[in-house]
């Protein structure tokens, strides 16, 4: 005979697989280009790199995202930018690298 579940541990059930799903996202986004300093997206302007930074969004819950800073970082020799982020929507905070460069050619 099956066991019965209480709408209460079913919640619960929901809220931990969406919490793991939450995580690996989080995992996957720091693996990405541009989710840590080993690997930055590159631009041609630091014009950008606020607008690129806002157009990418949240990959815990989907939201947009606001630019709280945007800092000028050395990190072992090389300069990067780091655009520091938070959700609208979630409120996690995160960081965005990115790396000035040439424009590539066409």
């Amino acid at each position: 005979m099956a066991k019965k579940s209480r709408p209460r541990t079913k919640q619960r059930e929901a809220a931990r697989t969406l919490e793991k799903l939450q995580s690996a996202r989080e995992r996957l986004f720091a693996l990405e280009a541009g989710g840590s300093p080993d690997r930055p997206l590159h631009v041609v302007s630091s014009a950008v790199v606020e607008t690129q930074a806002e157009s990418v969004p949240c990959p815990r819950c989907e939201g947009k995202h606001d630019v709280a800073e945007h800092v000028a970082v050395t990190l072992r020799g090389t300069r990067l930018r780091e655009a520091r982020l938070r959700c609208r929507q979630c409120g996690t905070t995160r960081s965005l690298w990115f790396r000035i460069g040439d424009a590539l050619p066409n």
